[in-house]
C-alpha cells in the first residue's frame, strides 16, 4: 500500500478519492491508470487545514512498484509517495533516519534497510535490529572529524576564541531577495 501526500482536498463531502489519484498519477507521473485499478483508497486521519494522506491498495503489484519507482518525478510538485508501514515500523524507520541520515535509509515492501558505516545494507524489523547496526560515525569518530550529530562541520576552537560560521548558501541567498 502507498500513501499519497500533499494532495489537496476537496470541497464536496463525497470525494471521489480512486478518481483523484488517477488524475495524480496521470498528470505528474505520465502512468496510465484507471480508477477500476485501485483496489482500496481514502484520505487518512481527521480533516484539518493540511490535506490527510490518502491510502492507496493496488490491484496490480507491478503498477504500484511503477507508481513507487517513479516516484522521483514528483520532485518539486509538493505531493509525495511513501510506503504504508505499520506503527512499530514506522517507528523503526523514523529512528533510523535520525540515527544514520535519510541517505543511508529506506523502505522495500514494508521493510526498513539500513547502510552502515561500511556500506553494508541491513535488514531492520525491530529497534533491536536497529541498535545492532553500527551508526554512520561513533561520537570518537564524530568529535574527531568535526560533526556534529546533525552531520554539520564544528569548528574546532582554542578557549576564550570566536568564530562565526556562515548561513548555508540557500538561506543566504533567500535573505538577499527579501533585503
Amino acid at each position: 500500500m502507498l500513501l499519497i501526500h500533499g494532495v489537496s482536498e476537496s470541497a464536496e463531502k463525497d470525494e471521489d478519492t480512486p478518481q483523484v489519484v488517477v488524475q495524480v498519477v496521470k498528470d505528474y507521473l505520465k502512468l496510465n491508470v484507471a480508477a477500476s485499478d485501485i483496489k482500496r483508497c481514502h484520505r487518512m486521519g481527521r480533516a484539518s487545514h493540511k490535506p490527510r494522506p490518502i491510502l492507496c491498495k493496488f490491484h496490480d503489484m507491478g503498477l504500484r512498484n511503477n507508481i513507487w519507482l517513479g516516484k522521483t518525478k514528483l520532485k518539486g510538485s509538493g505531493v509525495t509517495v511513501s510506503e504504508f508501514l505499520t506503527k512499530s515500523r514506522h517507528t523503526v524507520f523514523m529512528s533510523a533516519r535520525d540515527r544514520f541520515g535519510v541517505g543511508q535509509c529506506w523502505t522495500r515492501e514494508g521493510i526498513v534497510y539500513v547502510l552502515d558505516l561500511k556500506g553494508v545494507r541491513h535488514r531492520v524489523l525491530t529497534m533491536e535490529d536497529l541498535n545492532n547496526v553500527e551508526p554512520k560515525h561513533s561520537d570518537q569518530q564524530q568529535q574527531a572529524s568535526g560533526l556534529s550529530e546533525l552531520g554539520v562541520v564544528q569548528p574546532i576552537m582554542a578557549a576564550g576564541s570566536r568564530v562565526q560560521i556562515a548561513a548555508p548558501k540557500s538561506k543566504r541567498n533567500a535573505a538577499r531577495k527579501c533585503n
